[in-house]
């Protein structure tokens, strides 16, 4: 059984039984006799037909998950947000206005959180140590999504003290999972789950390194690193027995690698094989494709990275980006069936001096738009032809024995 409650269903059946038995043997004689014979008929009188000891059985459901890339929330965006209330706030919909029709049909929606929400305590800070206003996740929470990655490199940036700030925000939200850093050693033992419906959706996050910042002596607060493997498993382990769907979001690999490695591919085998049914990569700022993976239990699919959701950053190749679509079929205490997946293809846009940047479907986007990005003034390479090149080196397939389908929407 993938969720202990419908152990749980059986345990308490026989709990009301035992009851009963205990409230007969109180009685006089007769009163034995009488409450037996009546038990016995109620007893007949209620039992189940088949039809309905099917409808008690575990139902398996059909669900839709949406999976994005890095939250990277420079200083313009933050600066941009702000001016659009004059100063009294931070307004950050209209950066993510054009791509939230993509998000409404989502059941569950992922995200790498990339930047410190601990901005209602702290003074909103760019990189090379980053800390966002708070309306960023209440953004991103009206979006839709609620499975948030807090593990990646970035999430140190402030200390002990943003940590703590940002762990805060999140406890605001018990809605959504935020998984990865911690402030505490009871936030570290916590496992994180979603629940829609009749679905639960357990979220594992670790990150392979955190800039060579770390805390101090003593303090409670910390996070998952890639290095421990133990906690890892362990937290699948306990995953897989109380969820219908296991996500792993990894933060890993080289910055502006277009490839994985082969240690990723061999990592990705391994930590399915333990119980990750999905594994979502990031930290490249590029997207990097993905494929199915074989194990024991099935299928699992890994993602290893869907570059930048949003982000100001001056490379031509941090534009391109995209909302991973995985339909699925849960619960019924079995493993997930993964029916399809497709990358819905995503570019972030701004104008001269970073003006109006926002993200756009590349289903919308037009030549003409590409050729009026404000990145070329940083990079040349930039145009329309590039954005196809890049989709076209990528392979979010399937392997030659799969008979299921993965796509990306390419614009025509």
């Amino acid at each position: 059984m993938r969720k202990l409650k419908y152990a749980a269903r059986k345990i308490l059946t026989l709990l009301l039984a035992m009851a009963l038995t205990a409230a007969v043997g109180c009685g006089s004689p007769s009163d034995q006799s009488s409450t037996a014979e009546e038990t016995t008929q109620n007893s007949s009188q209620s039992a189940p037909s088949q039809e309905e000891e099917t409808n008690l059985q575990p139902q398996t459901q059909k669900i839709v998950l949406m999976a994005a890339g890095d939250n990277l929330i420079h200083d313009v965006i933050y600066h941009q947000a702000n001016r659009r209330t004059g100063g009294a706030g931070y307004d950050f919909a209209p950066a993510y206005a054009r791509i939230a029709p993509l998000l409404e049909e989502a059941d569950f929606a992922f995200i790498n959180q990339e930047t410190l929400l601990a901005g209602e305590e702290m003074e909103p800070s760019s990189y090379p140590l980053f800390c966002s206003p708070v309306e960023v996740g209440e953004e991103m929470i009206r979006l839709g999504f609620n499975l948030f990655s807090t593990a990646n490199n970035h999430c140190f940036d402030k200390g002990e003290a943003g940590l703590q700030a940002s762990a805060r925000f999140w406890e605001k939200h018990p809605e959504v999972a935020a998984a990865g850093s911690y402030a505490d050693a009871v936030q570290k033992e916590r496992l994180n789950l979603v629940t829609r419906g009749d679905i639960t959706v357990a979220l594992v996050a670790a990150t392979e390194l955190t800039n060579g910042l770390t805390m101090p002596s003593g303090s409670e607060a910390g996070v998952l690193l890639l290095s421990d493997m133990e906690e890892i498993r362990r937290q699948l382990a306990e995953a897989s027995q109380q969820a219908d769907l296991v996500i792993l979001s990894l933060h890993w690999g080289a910055e502006g690698a277009s490839v994985p490695t082969e240690n990723q591919r061999e990592l990705a085998q391994e930590l399915a094989e333990a119980g990750a049914d999905i594994i979502l990569g990031h930290h490249s700022h590029v997207l990097q494709g993905g494929e199915f993976v074989e194990t024991s239990r099935g299928r699992s699919y890994v993602a290893y990275s869907l570059g930048n959701f949003i982000s100001a950053q001056i490379g031509a190749q941090n534009m391109l980006a995209g909302l991973l679509r995985i339909e699925m079929t849960c619960g019924g205490g079995n493993a997930p069936v993964i029916e399809k997946v497709e990358l819905i293809p995503t570019v972030t846009h701004y104008g001269s001096g970073f003006s109006q940047l926002e993200i756009w479907p590349l289903a919308d986007y037009t030549p003409e738009m590409a050729a009026s990005h404000g990145i070329l003034q940083h990079d040349a390479r930039f145009g329309w032809e590039y954005l196809q090149q890049q989709l076209q080196s990528l392979n979010f397939g399937t392997n030659s024995q799969d008979s299921s389908t993965a796509t990306e929407k390419v614009p025509s």
